[in-house]
């Protein structure tokens, strides 16, 4: 903010509009230079697309769509807040992805220091690259991921980070290792049961029971009724659990008592 004093001005610095003599005029702000300007200023100026704040002094590109209420009378809460909500869609690590308590407590001060750096000022351009180059890393979708590299934010390669890191970018320290899930067994919709015809024998009478002598329209599109007869067979033994040699192996022997 350049200029603090035109931001709690209740007047539009563009066109000079007053709540006074307008009742009903509303304000707008956005969250790039933080200028506070009236809804028809708005209209004016950025309803054919892009253009430059129309603040004197002021050369920030900004679209209609970047304009929006403002929620808080003093604009430096309102920056501070934006400035959280921006930071925390980044880094939003829970408790349980780090190794120790004191761990995730050195993440929230880091995370506490990166925002206090945005709203003093302190060392922005290098605090922006740290956040970018994090989202980069962990496959976060930003506003800054998704614009142009410039030479102030161009994310660099870490060549130390271990490729079980939790975090690639090396920024977040004391995170759990990510342990890559064990495969899954392919599914077997008959749990482990052969696939076996030693029980039974398809003959020839179980199709002219069934359906009398086979006839041309049963063959028809390479359909084979013996194949037929062999699922239905086998579904029929499988399904009872009819697997008799089976069980006579593991039936115990009765052990013969002799007087």
């Amino acid at each position: 903010m350049d200029d603090e004093d035109s931001l709690g001005a209740n007047k539009c610095p563009v066109c000079g509009s007053d709540p006074r003599t307008h009742p009903g005029l509303r304000f707008k702000i956005n969250t790039k230079c933080y200028h506070r300007i009236c809804e028809g200023c708005v209209d004016r100026n950025f309803s054919s697309g892009k253009a430059e704040c129309p603040v004197a002094g002021c050369h920030v590109n900004l679209w209609k769509r970047e304009w929006r209420p403002q929620t808080f009378e003093d604009l430096k809460i309102e920056r501070e807040v934006e400035i959280r909500k921006t930071v925390g869609k980044t880094l939003d690590r829970r408790e349980e992805e780090f190794e120790s308590k004191r761990d995730y407590d050195d993440y929230l001060e880091l995370k506490e220091e990166l925002i206090m750096n945005l709203v003093l000022k302190i060392d922005v351009q290098a605090t922006r690259r740290k956040l970018k180059e994090y989202a980069i890393a962990n496959g976060i979708k930003t506003d800054a991921t998704e614009a142009t590299n410039d030479a102030g934010t161009r994310p660099t390669k870490r060549q130390n980070t271990p490729k079980d890191a939790a975090d690639p970018s090396g920024l977040i320290k004391g995170l759990k290792p990510v342990v890559a899930p064990a495969p899954k067994a392919p599914y077997d919709p008959f749990m482990g049961m052969p696939r076996t015809r030693d029980y039974y024998q398809v003959k020839d009478s179980y199709v002219a029971r069934a359906r009398g002598k086979p006839s041309e329209a049963m063959s028809a599109a390479g359909y084979d009724f013996h194949q037929y007869m062999d699922e239905c067979l086998w579904k029929a033994f499988a399904g009872l659990g009819v697997f008799i040699e089976d069980e006579m192996v593991a039936k115990p022997v009765p052990v013969s008592v002799q007087h």
